[in-house]
């Protein structure tokens, strides 16, 4: 029963700081690439703490507090943590790949999508740390310019600039590919 309401609480929790988290995370992270593996920490924390403190009201306030900490802590540990895999994660995709492959899909033309949005978000990820942020908050989250730009602390028309800019750079590109 106690094992119910601490799930219950997490979830209420999460579904009223997941949104602020995210934009927190969002414009403090260095690399979009890191934004979900930071969530993942930050809630790891609220549930063990919902866990091991049973009395405790965790407010949005406080919840924030930690995503601060856990932002700082995941680069300090990248930071000093330099490791390359020794196994190879493509590996373990591979041996299962035909069990997971659905029989109604088109695999060329998704696989030609696939390598379209890895091709387009590598792009993304080697222009400036604002061009990332604003695609991953125009399409991922889907804020307007206006909100893009408040967030940022730049003009909208920066934001503009920075996304049809890239945008136009990326059809040259995608058509010179073709």
């Amino acid at each position: 029963m106690a094992k119910k309401k601490t799930l219950k609480t997490f979830d209420d929790i999460y579904h009223e700081t997941y949104q602020s988290v995210l934009k927190y995370v969002v414009l403090n992270c260095n690399n979009i690439d890191n934004v979900q593996d930071i969530i993942q920490n930050i809630y790891l924390e609220v549930l063990k703490i919902l866990k091991t403190k049973k009395e405790i009201t965790l407010t949005k306030e406080y919840i924030l507090g930690i995503t601060k900490h856990k932002v700082k802590d995941y680069y300090r540990f990248k930071y000093k943590m330099k490791i390359v895999s020794l196994l190879n994660s493509k590996d373990k995709e591979d041996s299962n790949i035909m069990e997971n492959i659905p029989t109604n899909i088109d695999i060329e033309k998704s696989s030609i999508l696939k390598e379209d949005i890895t091709f387009i978000w590598n792009y993304i990820s080697k222009k400036k740390v604002i061009i990332s942020k604003v695609f991953y908050l125009y399409f991922y989250l889907g804020y307007s310019l206006s909100e893009i730009a408040s967030e940022l602390n730049v003009s909208e028309s920066n934001v503009k600039n920075y996304l049809y800019r890239t945008i136009n750079e990326l059809n040259s590109i995608m058509k010179k590919g073709d």
